[in-house]
């Protein structure tokens, strides 16, 4: 490609920093990237170097596709970077630090607290907090410490505060374990003795013991989770409540969500105004800089869904249903992201079955999410409206989550971090079984001993 012989080069996102330096002309993504600083990020592969320009085109999948493709690019143009997010005093990360504060050598509790505050992540970090840290970094917690102190043991606290680390072996185990990014692998998936195929980690996190899913085309019913595997029984004729998909497509910022949302309430109020649609066509073309082509299908399909519907935006919750023979589908349109989408749909889901009783096929998109119920299930509007209250929302995503696969496996990150569960010892590494069998210990006897695990 440096060499000019090769003209195009089809990619995923993740080529190889490096061998694109000075050697790309344009970047072409097809769907977009969800995302400002992703866009950046990738159009600047072109022209990299200090004396030339980056040229980039989104290329759109579907009108939905190319209305965000509208909006990235004139956030692009505009330089409004995608909002950062930064976790709020991540335990597993103080614990780290402090194992690597005193690596270089003893010093006062004191001195590592106000040093930790000083950074503006744990700027709310109390001293409460921060000594039950230490106390887990002790001996492993309350629950371990009396028979495990030697195997979780990090550091040791004097009776004047001086922290040191327990053993020399530590700060060689913390330099081969240091870093807070997770990798996840493929769980097996076994029907009785047999293995039926393979799935992401990050798709099991959402499942729940009972939920229904499709692999090779065979609907099958999750009954246990292993250390590396998950147990399945077949559930032939069976309504999946888990769709399947790829778990590895990146998420709509909250940036790009907010233009979308401004952008439809903007073109949804002209069109409710005007009748003449080659005028909102025109303004499409002035204020986002697209073709008139672009312009006419964005205009023609929003059209379409005033004549039928409403146009989704954020003002209010758009709900549209769908019946079949057998079943009922609830579109709910909430452009918030898919993460807000994921927890808004576990609230919902779980407060519909404590109403109607049963499962609901649960599909979730940075777009909104889909509930799809038996007839039986059926929900009136008033009904509806109680599923979205406020109040007792936060306990009843708690309760949903409870019966979930997803607390359990994300405790192995953190489990990682906070150098509970090395992944590494000086001179090899863990295999990931013997480590993920190592967590789903630890996580049942914090669950069922010390609910209130720093980590936990």
């Amino acid at each position: 490609m440096k060499n000019g012989e090769l003209r195009a080069v089809v990619c995923s996102t993740s080529l190889e920093l490096g061998i694109d330096i000075g050697a790309v002309d344009l970047v072409v993504m097809v769907a977009t990237p969800k995302g400002v600083s992703r866009a950046i990020q990738r159009i600047g592969r072109s022209g990299h170097s200090l004396n030339k320009n980056s040229h980039g085109i989104l290329v759109a999948t579907n009108v939905n596709d190319l209305v965000e493709a509208t909006v990235t690019a004139k956030l692009v143009r505009e330089r409004a970077l995608d909002p950062i997010k930064i976790l709020d005093k991540p335990f597993d990360v103080v614990a780290q630090h402090i194992v690597g504060m005193v690596a270089l050598g003893p010093a006062s509790a004191d001195s590592i607290y106000q040093l930790i505050t000083g950074a503006r992540p744990f700027r709310d970090l109390t001293r409460d907090e921060f000594d039950r840290i230490l106390h887990y970094l002790e001996g492993g917690g309350k629950a371990l410490a009396q028979q495990y102190r030697g195997v979780f043991g990090k550091i040791s606290v004097s009776d004047d505060g001086t922290v040191s680390l327990a053993h020399p072996r530590v700060a060689r185990e913390f330099l081969v374990n240091i870093g807070t990014i997770v990798s996840e692998g493929f769980v097996d998936v076994m029907l009785k003795r047999r293995r039926l195929g393979s799935v992401e980690e990050g798709f099991i996190k959402g499942l729940q013991i009972g939920d229904l899913f499709v692999l090779w085309g065979r609907v099958v019913r999750l009954i246990d989770t292993g250390v590396q595997e998950v147990f399945v029984e077949r559930a032939d004729g069976q309504l999946p409540t888990i769709p399947r998909w790829n778990a590895a497509k990146m998420p709509l910022t909250s940036g790009v969500a907010r233009a979308v949302r401004q952008l439809r309430a903007d073109l949804a109020q002209q069109l409710r105004r005007e009748t003449n649609d080659s005028l909102c066509v025109d303004w499409l073309v002035e204020h986002y800089q697209i073709s008139l082509a672009n312009a006419q299908a964005i205009v023609e399909q929003f059209r379409a869904q005033l004549s039928v519907s409403d146009v989704p935006t954020g003002d209010s919750m758009l709900i549209e249903l769908y019946r079949d023979d057998d079943f009922s589908h609830y579109f709910f349109h909430a452009l918030i992201g898919r993460s807000a989408n994921d927890a808004l749909s576990r609230i919902v889901a779980w407060r519909m079955k404590n109403r109607s009783g049963g499962n609901a096929l649960v599909t979730i998109d940075d777009s909104g999410f889909l509930l799809t119920l038996r007839r039986f299930q059926e929900l009136t509007l008033e009904d509806w409206r109680l599923c979205f209250e406020r109040e007792g929302a936060e306990e009843d995503l708690r309760l949903a989550l409870r019966g979930s696969e997803l607390v359990k496996w994300q405790f192995r990150g953190v489990a990682q971090t906070g150098l509970m569960v090395p992944r590494n010892y000086p001179g090899h590494q863990r295999a990931r079984k013997q480590m993920h069998w190592s967590t789903e210990t630890i996580f049942r006897v914090l669950e069922a001993h010390e609910a209130d695990h720093p980590l936990l």
